[in-house]
């Protein structure tokens, strides 16, 4: 009979192929991540951040002369004729909802938004007050702080014409008071 002339794979030749196989796999694993052991826990569960409030709400203004006289009407329709000596005051009861833990602002009255005849005007802006509450404001502005409840301000802006002009300064002249505004504006939150 005659032998197959085909070889079979010897030991040795299976022991290479094994060898190599094992070569590939771990070659082909090289650039791969083996997992490790992780755990987590939730954080800040049930809790919530709420923004706070800044809000002005005004009243019913009204205008009174130095004589106490209420002049409202008469100033909404500019026919009310100031003198040397008068005094305009502004009265409005406003609400100040002002809540946050480090909210802090200013009242202010803005008379830089008044417009008219520039003698006059010079005149009123110059003689200028504003009270809080009862209270004498230092130059335009009045710090208000954060509570938790609601907060009423009454608020007098007084524009006066001074009762030492001389000659003719500010005859005849206009000055539009709708310019007239209260602003309620946070202050910067200080850093630590």
């Amino acid at each position: 009979m005659a032998r197959s002339t085909t070889s079979r794979p010897t030991r040795t030749t299976w022991k290479a192929v094994a060898a190599t196989a094992v070569g590939i796999v771990v070659l082909g694993a090289g650039g791969a991540t083996f997992a490790e052991w992780s755990d987590s826990e939730a954080a800040a569960t049930d809790t919530e951040i709420t923004a706070g409030v800044l809000d002005l709400a005004a009243g019913q203004g009204t205008w009174t002369n130095v004589a106490g006289a209420d002049v409202t009407a008469a100033v909404a329709d500019g026919s009310y004729l100031v003198v040397p000596g008068d005094a305009l005051t502004y009265r409005e009861t406003m609400t100040i909802d002002a809540q946050g833990d480090l909210l802090r602002a200013t009242v202010r009255h803005n008379l830089e938004g008044l417009t008219g005849d520039a003698e006059l005007l010079a005149q009123l802006r110059a003689n200028a007050t504003m009270s809080l509450n009862g209270e004498a404001v230092t130059g335009t502005s009045a710090a208000v702080v954060a509570e938790d409840e609601k907060q009423t301000l009454a608020v007098a802006v007084t524009v006066a014409f001074d009762a030492t002009t001389a000659k003719l300064v500010g005859q005849g002249q206009d000055v539009s008071l709708g310019g007239l505004d209260v602003t309620l504006t946070q202050d910067t939150v200080p850093a630590a």
